[in-house]
C-alpha cells in the first residue's frame, strides 16, 4: 500500500509548539514519525511525503525514519506551497502513483484500524473517506474541523462551513488516481483545494464513506486540540486486563510518570531493567527480618509495580513495542515475584523459624508463577466471552505485600498469597475446560 501525505503547510495555529507543524513533537515523536509509524502498522509500504515550509530538517528527519523502519520515504517539495492550496500539493505526486493509495494528513492523529479496514473495506468509488458520525466529538474543534453531508452513505457536500452536517471529515482517504484529474479539473476552475475535488466527484457519484465507528482520531490543529489529542492517547494506555489495582491506583500514577519519559532518550528496556532493580532491592530488605527495612521495602516493591507499566507505556507511545520487549519484561516480572515472597518467607525464618513458613512461602511462589503462567490463556477467553470479572493478578498480589510490611503481617502476606492465588490457578483452570458455564454465569 502506497501512502501520501501532506506535510508542505506552516501550520500557524500550533507554532507555540514549534515552526514547522510536522515536527512538532507530540508525547516525544514528531506529528509526522507518528503518523508515518501508524500508516506503517496499518501495512503501509512505501511514503511520499509533500513538503513544503521548512522542508530541509523535515526530509532529514525523514531520511533517518526511513532507515528507522526501513521502508522507502519520498519527498517532493512543492515550491508554491506558500500560495497554492492543498490541491496542488496532491497533485505533485500525480506521476509517482499509478495505483490506488492512501492519503494522509501530517497532522492527523489515527488509531491505525482505520486504515487497515478502509482499504479492506474499499470498494468501486474513485474515492472513499473515512468519517466520523459521532458530531458531537469533544475530541474535534467543530468550528475548523471539514463537514461532510450524507445521502445512502455517498457525500453529496463537503466543506468547513456546512450549517448541516452528518459527520467529519477526519482526513483519511481511500484514492484511485481519478482524484488528479479531479484535481485538475478544478484548478483549471481557480479551485484548487482537496475539498473541492472531493465535492466534484461527489456531485458525479463517485465518493464513498467508511465510518470509524467510534475509533480514535483526532485533527490536531491548535493548542487546544493538542491537548485533548494527548489526554486521549494517555488514556487509551490502559489495558483491557488490568486489575483494580491497576486500573484505579498504578495506571494514573505510571501515567503521569511515562509522560515525562515519553521525551527523552530512555528505552522501554531500561524503565523494565529500572523496575526489576527496584523490586531486588525490596526483597533484600524483607530478607533483613527488620520492621523499618520491611516497610520500605513493601513501599519500594509498589514502586516497583507502578514503574513496571511505564515501560509498555512508554513504548506504545514511542512505537517501540515488541514481541521481545513484552517477554523480557514479563521474565524480570517473574524473577522480581520470586524474590520478594522469598524475601518475606526469609524473614519470617529469621523472626520465627520452623518448615512451616518454607512450605508456606513455597506455595505463595508457585501460586504466583502460575497464576502469571495461566494469565494469557484466561484473559483471551474472557476476550472471547465478552465477560467482565475481577482480575486477580500481580497488581493485587504486591498490594497485598504492601500493605502486610506496613502492618508487620508477613505471616497474613504469604498465607493469604498462598491460598488465593493457587485458588484462582484452580479457577482458572476449570472455566478454561467448560467456559459455557462462565458464559452463561454472565449471560443476562
Amino acid at each position: 500500500m502506497k501512502c501520501v501525505i501532506i506535510a508542505a503547510g506552516k501550520g500557524e495555529r500550533l507554532q507555540e509548539k514549534g515552526t514547522s507543524k510536522p515536527l512538532v513533537k507530540f508525547l516525544g515523536l514528531p506529528l509526522i514519525e507518528r503518523t508515518i509509524r501508524t500508516a506503517k502498522k496499518a501495512g503501509a509500504s512505501e511514503f511520499f511525503v509533500v513538503t513544503g515550509h521548512e522542508k530541509d530538517p523535515l526530509e532529514d528527519v525523514l531520511k533517518k525514519l526511513s532507515k528507522d523502519i526501513d521502508l522507502p520515504i519520498h519527498t517532493i517539495y512543492n515550491s508554491e506551497w506558500e500560495h497554492s492550496p492543498n490541491g496542488f500539493s496532491v497533485l505533485s505526486v500525480k506521476d509517482k502513483i499509478k495505483d490506488p493509495f492512501l492519503l494522509l494528513m501530517s497532522d492527523h492523529l489515527f488509531d491505525s484500524s482505520i486504515v487497515r479496514d478502509l482499504f479492506a473495506k474499499s470498494n468501486t468509488t474513485d474515492v472513499v473517506l473515512a468519517i466520523d458520525k459521532k458530531i458531537q466529538n469533544p475530541m474535534i474543534p467543530v468550528d475548523i474541523v471539514t463537514k461532510v453531508k450524507l445521502d445512502n452513505n455517498k457525500i453529496t457536500k463537503i466543506g468547513k462551513k456546512l450549517k448541516s452536517y452528518d459527520g467529519f471529515d477526519t482526513g483519511i482517504f481511500y484514492c484511485t488516481p481519478a482524484i488528479f484529474e479531479a484535481l485538475e479539473i478544478c484548478i483549471n476552475k481557480g479551485m484548487g483545494f482537496l475539498t473541492d475535488a472531493i465535492q466534484y466527484l461527489a456531485t458525479k457519484n463517485k465518493v464513498g464513506t467508511f465510518e470509524i465507528e467510534g475509533r480514535f482520531w483526532a485533527d490536531v490543529n491548535d493548542p487546544v486540540s493538542f491537548r485533548k489529542a494527548e489526554s486521549e492517547v494517555l488514556k487509551n494506555l490502559n489495558k483491557q486486563h488490568d486489575g483494580i489495582i491497576a486500573r484505579y491506583c498504578n495506571r494514573p500514577i505510571s501515567i503521569w510518570i511515562s509522560k515525562k519519559l515519553v521525551v527523552t532518550k530512555i528505552t522501554p528496556n531500561q524503565i523494565s531493567i529500572f523496575a526489576f532493580a527496584v523490586g531486588c532491592i525490596a526483597s533484600f530488605l524483607f530478607a533483613m527480618g527488620l520492621y523499618i527495612p520491611l516497610i520500605i521495602g513493601g513501599i519500594l516493591a509498589q514502586i516497583s509495580s507502578i514503574i513496571d507499566g511505564c515501560d509498555g507505556e512508554v513504548a506504545r507511545m514511542k512505537y517501540q513495542d515488541s514481541s521481545y520487549g513484552g517477554w523480557f519484561d514479563a521474565v524480570l516480572d517473574r524473577y522480581v515475584d520470586a524474590f520478594l515472597l522469598f524475601g518475606l518467607t526469609w524473614h519470617l525464618n529469621i523472626n520465627s523459624g520452623g518448615n512451616l513458613y518454607l512450605i508456606i512461602g513455597f506455595f505463595a511462589i508457585t501460586g504466583s508463577f502460575m497464576l502469571s503462567y495461566t494469565a494469557d490463556k484466561y484473559d483471551n477467553l474472557m476476550k472471547t466471552l465478552n465477560t467482565k470479572s475481577i482480575r486477580i493478578g500481580r497488581d493485587m498480589r504486591i498490594f497485598v505485600i504492601l500493605l502486610g510490611a506496613l502492618l508487620n503481617q508477613v505471616e497474613l502476606i504469604l498465607i493469604f498469597v498462598a491460598v488465593v492465588m493457587n485458588i484462582e490457578v484452580i479457577r482458572r483452570m476449570i472455566i478454561s475446560k467448560n467456559p459455557n458455564t462462565e458464559t452463561q454465569k454472565h449471560t443476562p
